[in-house]
């Protein structure tokens, strides 16, 4: 599908709704499921007061095993933290919008242009917690690799497209996370992230089809798919993934490796400046105080947000790394 870009005082800027009658319905666009937000620590920070936000996090003090001796005072023990640090910046991205095709297009009041640009602003958002997940996890590969014994996978070269996701991966991290001391959300569960290659061979396995989909209905509210394990499930078409995999059973194609993410309780978080908690979308008409727009000649229509995204505990936010029997690319 090709797109023309909107040129001030250019005729190649007159798209094609100035040139042909339309039917007044847009046609729909494409757009991700924004879900990597799913169960991350918000964070609101005060107006003026720096943009570099501090978490802090205590060590656990060590496990006393020794009975105290009469009449003495044991020996103090020092409390020890750790420091993670996430700086917000602004974010934002806009368009021209020559004064001819606002009188002309049926697109009245530049209605479309921002909503495009509201979907811009949540897949950026939604991209950005994306980047911070993969590069903050901790990352596991998937068990078993093709024609191997369990453990066999040593690197995400030897990945390949029968290398699902399955009810034995989602037990092993699990295992994982409560073995890190991970905290589960309220109502007792970890929270994953996968995508539609990873959910075709999750959702068709035997563990899945023998456990409950749906319990509550506030799961199917927020939009979880299912549970498995101890672990509520959300699906993005905005799911990670690399080229870097083995080949898949036909040699002439190189699979694709999938991040999965699990994690718990305020394992990640988003930082929010005020109550900003959502892009805004600005529209700027022509105004007679306007000395770089003399002739009215453009609009504007953009966005921005102050944002920041941050690990806070790695050991808590498991990437978890598998193959998809559909996942891969021509070699």
């Amino acid at each position: 599908m090709s797109t023309t870009t909107m040129a001030q005082g250019s005729n190649p800027g007159l798209t094609s709704p100035m040139q042909i009658f339309y039917d007044r319905v847009f046609l729909e666009r494409a757009k991700y499921e924004l879900r990597h937000d799913f169960g991350a620590q918000v964070k609101d920070i005060p107006m003026n007061s720096g943009k570099t936000v501090y978490f802090t996090r205590f060590t656990p003090l060590a496990i006393v095993t020794t009975a105290l001796s009469e009449a003495a005072n044991p020996t103090a023990v020092d409390m020890t933290a750790s420091t993670i640090s996430a700086t917000l910046a602004d974010y934002g991205a806009y368009t021209t919008v020559g004064s001819l095709y606002s009188m002309t297009s049926i697109e009245t009041g530049l209605t479309e242009h921002v909503s495009v640009h509201g979907q811009n602003a949540g897949e950026s958002i939604d991209q950005l917690i994306r980047t911070e997940l993969v590069s903050g996890a901790t990352n596991m590969l998937v068990s078993t690799s093709t024609g191997g014994a369990a453990g066999s996978t040593t690197a995400i070269s030897t990945i390949h497209t029968s290398d699902v996701l399955t009810g034995l991966e989602i037990r092993r991290v699990v295992r994982t996370l409560k073995n890190n001391r991970a905290r589960k959300f309220p109502g007792g569960w970890f929270r994953a992230i996968i995508g539609p290659s990873t959910a075709l061979d999750l959702m068709g396995n035997s563990e899945w089809l023998d456990a409950h989909r749906y319990t509550t209905s506030d799961a199917i509210e927020r939009g979880v798919v299912g549970r498995l394990h101890g672990v509520e499930f959300v699906e993005t078409n905005n799911q990670h993934y690399t080229l870097t995999g083995g080949f898949s059973t036909s040699a002439s194609n190189v699979a694709n490796v999938y991040s999965n993410f699990f994690f718990g309780e305020n394992a990640y978080g988003v930082i929010n400046l005020g109550s900003i908690r959502a892009p805004k979308v600005y529209v700027k008409n022509p105004g007679s105080n306007s000395t770089d727009n003399p002739l009215d000649q453009f609009s504007t229509v953009g966005w921005k947000m102050p944002f920041a995204a941050k690990v806070l505990n790695s050991q808590w936010v498991i990437n978890l790394k598998t193959g998809a029997s559909d996942g891969y690319s021509a070699g």
